[in-house]
């Protein structure tokens, strides 16, 4: 069994332990192999560890993403967030997976080739 965090977390690992909200609610049970629903629903909820049968998975290498194309991509979210208010669980896990998305094809459109190159 391995503690690991929520954003180490992929599909198809299986739970060691039950997963339970702040209030000690059951969210996902032991035994259960999570899907990616799961997973993204775990970064909603808030919940930022859990226990996974096996040992803690190694981090994959993400291609970088340049700083300023990070910043511009959080620039944004925090605009269309601007009148969400408050800085609740879910909001907060809600625009930082909006930036990473955002700032990941931001990342892809500027290093693909142009299609008139040759």
């Amino acid at each position: 069994m391995s503690t690991i965090s929520v954003e180490q977390a992929a599909s198809g690992m299986v739970l060691a332990a039950d997963v339970l909200d702040r209030r000690g609610r059951l969210l996902i049970p032991a035994g259960r192999a999570l899907a990616q629903k799961h997973v993204d629903a775990l970064r909603m909820w808030g919940v930022e560890r859990i226990d996974v049968v096996g040992d803690a998975p190694k981090r994959a290498a993400n291609p970088e993403i340049p700083p300023a194309v990070l910043s511009q991509a959080r620039e944004e979210v925090e605009l269309l967030f601007r009148n969400a208010g408050g800085e609740h669980p879910f909001l907060e896990a809600l625009k930082s997976v909006s930036t990473q998305r955002r700032a990941r094809a931001q990342a892809a459109s500027r290093s693909a080739p142009s299609a008139g190159a040759a």
